[in-house]
């Protein structure tokens, strides 16, 4: 009986043994497999850094509002013809011009810039009043995307 305790004793030695093997050698295959799946894909998955900017496409430096962040997400569409009452975002933002075209301009300096379709521009940025401006035939259409604050409005607007 004792042979037999002893036998048992060494299967289920053998058999933890073998586990620890099998789950040892299983953690080393996986992380193999994962990184040999994500090579076979990347060449499906293409990247490009479409913009970086620390400051505005006119120069402002850009700093983040103070409060819970927020990003937004906008589309904004302009009919031929349309212009956007003067003004300003109080956070960094970037734009996209997915069709037609837009005059940017700052009234008080009379910088201004055109930005056609597949642009992608830093927005201006704090107090710096401009208009939008679709000088063209066919409808502008842009994504913007703001790094704001909960509460922060994307635009400050004045009348005029």
């Amino acid at each position: 009986m004792a042979a037999l305790a002893a036998s048992w004793s060494w299967v289920r030695m053998n058999s933890t043994t073998l586990i620890s093997v099998a789950l040892t050698f299983g953690s080393l295959v996986a992380p193999i497999h994962v990184h040999a799946h994500e090579v076979e894909h990347k060449d499906q998955i293409a990247s490009e850094v479409l913009l970086q900017a620390s400051q505005s496409w006119k120069g402002d430096k850009y700093q983040y509002p103070q409060g819970t962040p927020l990003i937004t997400v906008k589309t904004v569409v302009f009919q031929p013809g349309a212009k956007s009452k003067p003004h300003s975002h109080d956070m960094p933002g970037a734009a996209l011009i997915q069709e037609g075209e837009l005059l940017c301009q700052v009234p008080t300096t009379g910088l201004s810039k055109l930005f056609v379709k597949g642009d992608v521009l830093p927005t201006t940025f704090k107090n710096d009043l401009h208009t939008c401006e679709n000088k063209g035939s066919v409808v502008a259409k842009a994504l913007v995307f703001y790094a704001g604050a909960v509460g922060l409005p994307t635009s400050y607007y004045i009348q005029k």
